[in-house]
């Protein structure tokens, strides 16, 4: 009995161990072959123009509570790879927590956005 508790405790923190995504006014099939690293460039806090680009979705990446790979370029991974599944133009970070006292990941909210043409 002592031996699947520990096998549970320890298999806890493993679960879920990269970044929580909530995606929002969006959806991805993580599964697809659109759902891969791109070179896509990305910004920081800039004030996107509704003349020049069109926000296309939202996503934020925060700690599971157990998140262990959720370093700043785990992060740029994933920005990157949600934004060429929804074939964005560039990401815009538009929040970001580096690792502290309350969570040893970093946290960012981030906009996809599409040139208008």
């Amino acid at each position: 009995m002592k031996r699947l508790i520990c096998f549970l405790i320890i298999g806890l923190f493993f679960i879920n161990c990269k970044h929580q995504i909530s995606r929002i006014g969006y959806n991805v099939d993580t599964k697809s072959s659109s759902y891969v690293n791109c070179n896509i460039p990305i910004k920081k806090s800039e004030i996107i123009s509704d003349s020049v680009a069109i926000k296309i979705g939202k996503v934020k990446l925060s700690d599971t509570g157990f998140s262990k790979y959720c370093s700043e370029e785990d992060a740029i991974v994933i920005l990157k790879k949600e934004g060429c599944a929804l074939n964005a133009d560039f990401i815009n970070i538009t929040k970001e927590s580096r690792p502290d006292s309350v969570s040893n990941c970093y946290r960012c909210s981030a906009e996809f956005y599409k040139f208008k043409k």
